[in-house]
């Protein structure tokens, strides 16, 4: 028998074992649509909780630039995530959505895995761990005692509706306007008196009606992009976990 003759039975197994592995590879729920910030695979949320906590998440985003998402599974099992506990798998759901932004990274992840009967509260980096007290609070004192009631939705509810009181009642830094936002107000200011001195000497036929023609077609398309992309949009930039949290079960 040839070298390459007595090769072959290894490379069979491993191309076997590579793909038994790519098989097996952990899996994750798809993000919510835009108008969502839950995601219920295991259907435990019903209609009015749900409501609540798409109209909490989308507050605390539009107030604050922090997302909250909520992901509910069947099973850590069910997302082939088989040797992963809830802590490792809450950490690679956050950083493969990206919760939160690079620049703002305080997104917050409500994980609930029903057949394994535990929760995780994840947090993005830049808590830096300072909440760990207080999310342990929430999930053992809101979310762990409305599970052990069979109170899936309920316990949700009042999770999400404690994790925006605490994310209000941090210090947090605000975004910082970028550095071109004072050389373009006052570009916008020496337009605005530019045009107003064009349409008193030429009116119609001066570069004033044009320039104010064109503004309004750039003002149309810039607020229909943004009201194609509302609701959590804002919610996945690129965020990553590391940020401390609260495990749970019952």
């Amino acid at each position: 028998m040839g070298r390459h003759e007595r090769l072959l039975p290894a490379l069979v197994l491993v191309l076997a074992f590579s793909v038994a592995a790519g098989t097996n590879a952990v899996t994750f729920p798809n993000k919510p649509s835009k108008e969502h910030f839950y995601v219920d695979p295991a259907g435990l949320l019903n209609a009015s909780d749900a409501k609540t906590v798409d109209e909490l998440a989308a507050a605390l985003l539009s107030d604050e630039k922090i997302p909250v998402i909520v992901v509910t599974i069947p099973s850590l099992v069910s997302f082939q995530a088989t040797d992963m506990t809830i802590e490792s798998y809450a950490q690679a759901l956050f950083d493969e959505w990206g919760i939160g932004s690079q620049n703002r990274n305080y997104g917050i992840l409500l994980l609930v895995s029903v057949g394994d009967r535990k929760a995780r509260i994840e947090l993005g980096q830049a808590w830096g761990g300072k909440n760990d007290q207080d999310a342990t609070h929430i999930m053992d004192t809101l979310i762990v005692p409305s599970f052990k009631k069979g109170d899936f939705s309920g316990g949700i509810r009042e999770g999400v509706n404690a994790l925006d009181k605490m994310a209000r009642g941090l210090a947090l830094p605000k975004p910082k306007n970028p550095w071109w936002v004072i050389p373009v107000f006052i570009l916008g200011v020496c337009l605005i008196i530019g045009v107003i001195v064009s349409l008193f000497k030429r009116g119609r036929t001066g570069w004033g009606w044009a320039l104010i023609a064109g503004l309004g077609v750039l003002l149309f398309f810039i607020l229909r992009s943004a009201a194609t992309s509302g609701g959590s949009g804002g919610s996945f930039g690129g965020g990553s976990s590391g940020g401390g949290g609260a495990s749970g079960s019952w």
